[in-house]
């Protein structure tokens, strides 16, 4: 496979049972999936994959608005957990980019409250406070921020707490109530395959993410539907 440019699954469980001797298609299956997880084998496109590049873990630089936002809650509430996901880090992965930046931060159950009126203070007619999406497209403005409820065991982030997890970005655009109407559908395709080609994945913080919403069996239903390898491998 070293010497392909691209080879397809089929290819890869052939050479893999004839290589191995006395080995069951199952095995071969089990073979390419720990191969992708660990970044030895990359997908390139659909049912399409590749030795050559290796996957990173997933890095994000937060625009001025959103590290003003972050900074403001710290300073105020240093104890409370939050997290803070903004629209225009999508454009890594989608077709069309979004020009129209919106800041969502996520706080704990019991501070919501508190943190909305602090940034309403500090940016007033620009922040909503967990909005239908009916409300989020009639009253949201350019740079606005969103306040939203942080659930319990959402993935922390790696370089500081407040940074957003690939893992709960791509639980959130297929389940969230707000997000996923925001996201246009014509982009998951986009998105989770740019994901999975470029990023490590931590499928079981997924899954445990999906599960603590009560939307494992949506997320399940949506990456069957716009990323069936991607599901695949997660399984």
């Amino acid at each position: 496979m070293n010497n392909k440019e691209s080879f397809s699954r089929k290819e890869y469980l052939d050479a893999f049972m004839e290589e191995v001797s006395v080995v069951s298609e199952e095995q071969a299956v089990y073979a390419l999936r720990k191969s992708v997880s660990k970044g030895i084998i990359q997908r390139v496109g659909r049912n399409q994959y590749t030795t050559v590049k290796a996957k990173t873990a997933y890095r994000y630089r937060y625009s001025q608005e959103a590290r003003h936002a972050a900074e403001k809650v710290q300073e105020e509430y240093p104890e409370v957990s939050f997290q803070i996901f903004e629209l225009i880090q999508l454009n890594a992965f989608v077709n069309h980019q979004i020009a129209h930046n919106v800041v969502f931060v996520y706080v704990e159950n019991d501070f919501i409250d508190f943190v909305f009126d602090s940034l309403h203070r500090l940016y007033p007619g620009k922040v909503l406070l967990k909005p239908s999406a009916d409300a989020y497209y009639r009253y949201i403005t350019d740079d606005g921020i969103v306040v939203g409820r942080l659930p319990s065991e959402s993935p922390k982030g790696r370089e500081a707490q407040w940074h957003e997890r690939i893992e709960r970005i791509l639980v959130d655009i297929a389940v969230d109530k707000l997000l996923s109407r925001i996201v246009p559908q014509g982009e998951l395709v986009n998105i989770y395959e740019t994901a999975y080609e470029k990023y490590l994945i931590d499928g079981k913080a997924m899954w445990r993410y999906a599960r603590r919403k009560g939307a494992e069996e949506k997320l399940r239903t949506v990456l069957k539907t716009y990323a069936p390898e991607f599901l695949e491998d997660l399984l």
